[in-house]
């Protein structure tokens, strides 16, 4: 974010200012201002400062100046500025001449002008400079969408790259999707982007550059690997961002890190101004989820209404969907009570365009999946869910959730159909798949078929009758357990005496007994299968 001593002469603060000499390096690049009034406090310029001087180690020394002068130009600072008015009152011709011909610019400065003040002048110049090429102009769009907004962020990136020269890289933790300029810039690093993690395959060191907003620096020991800035952003203590800034060879400069601040700064706001639209675009996905799953939507016009002031919705809403369903089984706390943290786990997990949810009421939330014809779409669904479980037992405590998923409906008119799949997967799945949380509709098979409520009327009848003897039974928990696992066994005796722990004689007796007691055939499939529908359900029929 440097800036041309020109620029800083053009400014109205320094009007009263002049060019001594080296007029043609009035283009150099000012990263920073120093003070210079030790005889070897020259030694220790890095480049690009404009130093500031009485010239009092001048006074009688010309070859001296001159020796400094011709360092400073071999090191890249920017000029000196030296008030000609104390203790030299006129430069000597040679150094006119050093000056002008290496175009190092030597400028006057007025005799009561204090350091302090000039500092913080071309400091002010340098960001302001900086403010006014970054922040455009007020838009004159009625409403911003997300996509101005992550345009925005894009913007910022490229222009910052621009200024402090420097390759960036953006990478938004939440889909961990990287945006790098210049596009033409590859790094060849596998980057941990896990906030608090720093793993390479390679020894480096680390450095804290800003202690207040976290930014680092990550030294590669192989000096084939360039050093690079990790800066984190985050929004209400979590992380969502981090930027990368490759080093290459040059470290950044004093005016480079408020120029970085400063875009931090912007970008902060920027993904709360993102975070405010998503969670007021979640409260009426919170309705339209409510209509679509209650079969209250025939049309688009509706779903229009719906939206509201909702420019765009992230999904395309006549595609194909799929209806999930996330059910809290136990635990005092409720959805609703959780909403902004809920919001948090679950969409840093779920790609944020293919999927809009809502919490329906304390229990429920439901989430519907956009799709496009994709293979195996239930099983990616699965994978996922199984990390929003996981997140969201992190962040809601002590609560059990099970998760229903349906099948694909032709848009979000057909959701009902899906919605109910998505119960029928949790209620008849936790029957049959006692150990699993995630069940889909398509997992149950013939057993989607079943509706609850008609085995607790006991419309079955006497399908269902004849375990009964066993329920009466002095050891009936022994037995049924004996018949469960002799079934899960494939009816082998031996398989089942050793998961049963018992003498292969006794499971024979036991089995032997209950055909006798229910007057059912084990070795008849048919009649096999039946006991084994009877017993998935034996809970819900007790």
């Amino acid at each position: 974010m440097g800036i041309q001593i020109r620029e800083i002469l053009e400014d109205k603060y320094f009007k009263g200012y002049s060019v001594l000499a080296g007029e043609g390096g009035l283009d150099r690049e000012v990263q920073a201002v120093a003070l210079f009034d030790a005889p070897d406090g020259y030694l220790w310029f890095k480049g690009k400062e404009l130093i500031l001087s009485t010239g009092y180690l001048f006074k009688d020394n010309y070859d001296y100046f001159k020796d400094v002068i011709i360092y400073l130009h071999k090191k890249g600072s920017a000029g000196m500025g030296i008030k000609k008015d104390r203790y030299l009152k006129e430069i000597p011709h040679e150094i006119i001449e050093i000056c002008d011909e290496l175009s190092f610019p030597l400028i006057n400065i007025p005799y009561d002008e204090a350091w302090i003040d000039v500092i913080n002048a071309v400091n002010s110049i340098a960001i302001n400079s900086f403010i006014s090429r970054v922040i455009d102009k007020p838009s004159t769009q009625s409403t911003i969408t997300p996509k101005d907004l992550k345009m925005k962020i894009r913007d910022i990136i490229n222009k910052l790259s621009i200024e402090i020269k420097k390759p960036i890289t953006l990478t938004d933790v939440t889909t961990t999707k990287s945006y790098t300029y210049p596009p033409t810039f590859e790094h060849k690093l596998d980057m941990d982007f896990v906030e608090g993690l720093d793993k390479y395959d390679f020894d480096f060191t680390k450095e804290t550059v800003c202690d207040k907003l976290k930014i680092q620096r990550i030294t590669p020991s192989d000096s084939d690997k360039c050093p690079w800035i990790k800066i984190p952003i985050k929004l209400r203590g979590r992380l969502v961002t981090k930027i990368i800034i490759w080093e290459s060879n040059e470290k950044i400069d004093y005016y480079d890190l408020l120029a970085i601040r400063i875009a931090t700064a912007l970008l902060a706001e920027i993904y709360e101004q993102l975070y405010i639209y998503q969670n007021f675009e979640g409260k009426y996905y919170d309705d339209l989820i409510k209509a679509a799953i209650n079969g209250e939507l025939d049309n688009f016009e509706k779903v229009g209404e719906l939206l509201g002031s909702i420019e765009k919705s992230r999904v395309n809403l006549e595609n194909s969907f799929i209806v999930t369903c996330i059910k809290k089984e136990e635990g005092k706390v409720y959805f609703t009570s959780k909403r902004e943290e809920i919001y948090k786990s679950v969409l840093s997990i779920l790609q944020h365009d293919k999927n809009i949810f809502g919490i329906v009421d304390d229990n429920n939330i439901i989430i519907l999946t956009e799709i496009e014809g994709q293979d195996n779409q239930i099983k990616k669904m699965k994978l996922d869910y199984v990390k929003v479980l996981e997140k969201l037992r992190e962040t809601i405590g002590e609560c059990e959730c099970r998760i229903g998923i349906g099948t694909a409906v032709p848009d979000i008119l057909s959701a009902k159909r899906s919605y109910v799949e998505a119960l029928k997967a949790l209620e008849v799945g936790k029957y049959i798949y006692e150990d699993r949380d995630i069940i889909a509709f398509e997992d149950l098979g013939p057993f989607g078929f079943l509706r609850l409520e008609n085995i607790q009327r006991r419309d079955f009848g006497s399908n269902f009758d004849k375990i009964t003897p066993l329920l009466k039974h002095d050891n009936s928990k022994e037995m049924l357990e004996t018949l469960k696992i002799f079934l899960e066994s494939e009816s082998n005796f031996n398989v089942a005496s050793n998961k049963l722990f018992l003498h292969t004689n006794t499971v024979r007796y036991r089995i032997s007994k209950i055909q006798e007691l229910c007057d059912i055939d084990l070795n008849d499939p048919v009649e096999r299968l039946k006991t084994e529908i009877t017993l998935k359900f034996l809970e819900l029929i007790k």
